[in-house]
């Protein structure tokens, strides 16, 4: 059979089969444009194909990346078919198949994945195909007599797709660079000299709009509670916190280096890991005075170090104060230290290290832990980070779980698996 995309003047009978006919005249007097309908059905398909698999590959994980390629895949055959095999049950499948992924495409859709919207402009994609696809499923002959003068409207068309896909594309790349200019919203708020300072001299360095990035940035539930906006305070309240700040700054600058802790029997807790650096656990009776007895903080008595990398001489950029207690205790003076804890770690504690074998917060089970010779832990305890040394000020406020200035060592943020620097000092 001939290649049917260069017999434009194929149509359709009743029943759906192809024949030949003389080309028809418009009503302004152009001839015949062939099938316009299935040109911007086939274009509108490739298009939805080239965005779910931009997405699968660089911004959804798990379940929904596979779903993503699938569907792409699909779609290109289907685009493929809409000419080599056009019939009514074929459009009909279009139309269905892409209902589904309008679906799909709502499911995806947060913070830090694919923006919203991307995943609108996935949606009108699927929701062209869905529309043209029942068009040629209830007439396959619609469109096949238009006249050229017509072509000229319908023939934008194809190109309105193509930038709506270019669209989603750069959609999801402004997401992701949203945190930062979150965290610029931030430390306007708060007023604090010191990280407007750091907000002004942070610059792009590689991998900073990347997926690991910004799943760093997200974090759990109780993570993300520790970037919400800063409260101012009264006088009062403000002179006893930066009492308190101060005697944190003091604490940090016990153990000024990576070396000068582990003079002082600290261990590695996990590794170096972008946004958060690398903890030093204290491992004494230290480590519990750091909550008194009513909640408050006790702030010359923090649990971990944090360090720029884990070289002897990486420098101290802040501390982690620790509580055992059942529900976040009260802390600082104030209501801006929002505690954190993580859900379903495995780790394996040695002489001189606190190994972690799998990513926090993940769907990891008592068994896969003991099957690493690992201590399961559904809840850890609560935990908060401040970055109380000159010159590592976080942008999104003292007390935030992320500190947009630390970065793997090479300026990056290059992680494995579990999410800890490739490269560690």
């Amino acid at each position: 059979m001939t290649d049917l995309i260069e017999r434009v003047d194929a149509v359709f009978t009743a029943d759906g089969a192809q024949t030949e006919t003389t080309p028809q005249q418009g009503s302004v007097g152009g001839a015949s444009t062939g099938r316009p309908l299935q040109i911007l059905l086939a274009v509108t398909l490739g298009g939805s194909a080239v965005l779910l698999f931009a997405m699968a590959s660089g911004h959804l994980k798990g379940t929904q990346a596979t779903i993503g390629v699938v569907a792409a895949l699909v779609q290109v055959a289907l685009a493929i078919g809409a000419f080599t095999r056009p019939s009514r049950v074929l459009f009909g499948v279009v139309a269905a198949t892409n209902a589904a992924v309008a679906v799909f495409w709502l499911g995806v859709e947060g913070p830090h994945t694919v923006s919203m919207a991307t995943a609108a402009i996935g949606v009108a994609l699927s929701g062209i195909a869905v529309v043209v696809g029942a068009a040629l499923a209830i007439r396959p002959t619609l469109g096949s007599a238009w006249s050229s003068a017509t072509s000229v409207f319908g023939s934008l068309l194809p190109l309105a797709v193509v930038g709506m896909t270019i669209g989603g594309l750069f959609g999801t790349t402004a997401a992701l660079s949203a945190p930062v200019a979150a965290a610029s919203h931030s430390s306007d708020a708060v007023g604090n000299a010191s990280a407007k300072l750091a907000q002004a001299t942070t610059v792009t360095v590689p991998g900073e709009t990347s997926k690991s990035f910004a799943s760093t940035l997200a974090g759990n539930s109780t993570e993300k509670a520790e970037n919400a906006l800063w409260v101012p305070l009264n006088p009062t309240d403000q002179a006893a916190l930066t009492a308190q700040l101060a005697e944190s700054y003091q604490a940090a600058m016990r153990f000024p280096t990576v070396a000068s802790a582990k003079a002082a029997h600290m261990i590695l807790a996990g590794g170096m890991a972008p946004g958060v650096g690398a903890h030093y656990q204290l491992i004494n009776a230290d480590l519990f005075k750091g909550i008194n007895p009513d909640g408050t903080v006790n702030a010359l008595y923090p649990a971990s170090w944090i360090y720029a990398s884990t070289a002897d001489n990486a420098p101290v950029v802040g501390i982690m104060y620790e509580s055992f207690a059942e529900t976040a205790p009260t802390g600082f003076v104030g209501p801006n230290d929002h505690w954190h804890r993580h859900s379903d770690v495995c780790v394996k504690t040695t002489a001189n290290e606190i190994v972690v074998p799998f990513a926090a917060d993940q769907d990891v089970t008592p068994k896969e832990c003991a099957d690493v010779g690992g201590n399961f832990m559904k809840k850890t305890i609560w935990m908060v980070h401040a970055w109380v040394v000159p010159g590592w000020e976080s942008p999104q406020g003292v007390f935030s779980h992320d500190n947009l200035h630390v970065y793997c060592p090479g300026n990056t943020d290059l992680v494995n698996a579990i999410g800890f620097c490739d490269r560690q000092s």
